[in-house]
């Protein structure tokens, strides 16, 4: 059994065991402005985003109503950089909004998660390498058509 498995399994169990609330309650307001109105600038990680189709709605819901810090993830927005910090922000986001979408934190506070990017300690070039330098320049307008076919939905809480 995989390890993730074994965690989601745990949460959801856990989650279902604390009492909930028929509202939530709004705890802040997110200003999706400085987040590029979770529009991806970098074109690479738009087509993750467009083959994925995350959730950002309950991402975003994760910051209003469960005081995740969502600040940390606002370069991965608004620069147009892809490398393997980005990669791993994007699964956290990726992560974080399918838990959320599920439900796993309905009442938790999430303001004590630090979250962002990892430490390399001593390899420090290896969190910056380019990746968008291993894609085909022959890909790019299969990469542009799928982004163009994609809708993206205004997200709204």
């Amino acid at each position: 059994m995989k390890a993730s498995t074994i965690f989601v399994g745990a949460l959801a169990a856990f989650a279902t065991a604390a009492p909930t609330t028929t509202t939530p309650e709004k705890r802040t307001a997110v200003d999706l402005s400085a987040f590029n109105q979770f529009g991806f600038v970098n074109q690479n990680l738009q087509y993750f985003n467009a083959i994925n189709a995350f959730n950002l709605q309950a991402f975003e819901q994760l910051a209003a109503f469960n005081n995740l810090n969502i600040g940390g993830f606002e370069s991965l927005f608004t620069n147009n950089v892809f490398d393997i910090n980005a990669l791993l922000q994007l699964q956290q986001i990726a992560l974080l909004s399918q838990l959320g979408g599920l439900g796993v934190f309905s009442n938790f506070d999430l303001s004590t998660l630090q979250l962002g990017g990892l430490n390399f300690g001593l390899v420090n070039s290896l969190g910056g390498f380019d990746i968008s330098s291993l894609i085909d320049a022959s890909l790019v307008p299969q990469i542009q058509s799928v982004i163009q076919q994609t809708q993206f939905a205004t997200v709204v809480v």
